[in-house]
């Protein structure tokens, strides 16, 4: 029964998207109009030249591949010491609260701040990567925590009556509880760890990257470009979000 139901539901979605996106498109095609300065608001119509211009220029694929290898490199490193210092905090307490106060100062530094700082320690082109790094690492470590202490108690104990070996209680109960939570974390990093790297770039100016192209849209005024590049940031955080979800839904 559920599963006709969600197949009833998934055909519906694209189409649902289409529509909220039509609508999007409308609101601001009606809000240019309204205003009628294409330097404040771009219409829909300049933006889609802006857009095709930027992607037949020589320098838009290097562009992209560096801006997502800096966003990749940045992603891994934080997957990596959010899953292994995450199960440490959550299968220890004293852990736990002696990596607390490293990942309140990760939470709550300015991002801004942040950027500043990493570029004064490190070269342009590898800045970005410490300042998504820093962001996206307590989202990935918080999810592991929260997938390892949500646990079933009772079925924990239960194992332990039975004489459930070490390593199959992690990998049967463990595993798919951390998951649970960190593929939710994964997906939300991913597309904030892009817009954060961006935004690293935009101040860092790393020699041909999506933020530095931002900056010379910005300082040439050109507000249909500016529009044009955030249109791009937005369909390839899309499109790492969705990577992350079909990963999921292939595990499942």
């Amino acid at each position: 029964m559920k599963a006709s139901i969600s197949k009833n539901k998934e055909p519906k979605e694209p189409l649902y998207t289409l529509l909220s996106v039509i609508v999007l498109i409308i609101i601001w095609n009606i809000a240019a109009n309204i205003v009628d300065r294409e330097i404040l608001i771009p219409s829909p119509a300049s933006t889609l030249k802006e857009l095709i211009r930027i992607i037949s220029s020589p320098n838009f694929i290097t562009s992209l591949i560096n801006t997502l290898k800096r966003a990749l490199i940045g992603f891994v490193f934080a997957l990596g010491a959010g899953v292994s210092l995450g199960m440490m905090g959550g299968f220890s307490r004293p852990i736990y609260y002696l990596l607390r106060p490293i990942i309140l100062v990760n939470k709550a530094v300015p991002t801004m701040a942040m950027i500043l700082l990493a570029l004064i320690w490190l070269q342009s082109e590898k800045a970005p990567i410490l300042v998504g790094f820093v962001v996206i690492f307590p989202v990935i470590y918080e999810s592991v925590v929260q997938g390892i202490r949500n646990v079933d108690i009772k079925i924990v104990e239960m194992m332990d009556i039975y004489h459930i070996g070490i390593i199959d209680k992690f990998m049967d109960l463990y595993i798919p509880s951390i998951s649970s939570y960190l593929y939710g974390a994964m997906s939300s990093a991913m597309g904030l760890n892009l817009k954060i790297i961006i935004a690293a770039e935009v101040l860092s100016q790393p020699r041909i990257s999506m933020g530095t192209n931002f900056q010379i849209e910005r300082a040439s005024l050109n507000t249909a470009g500016v529009f044009a590049w955030s249109l791009i940031t937005i369909v390839l955080a899309a499109m790492l979000e969705q990577i992350i979800e079909v990963a999921k839904k292939h595990k499942d």
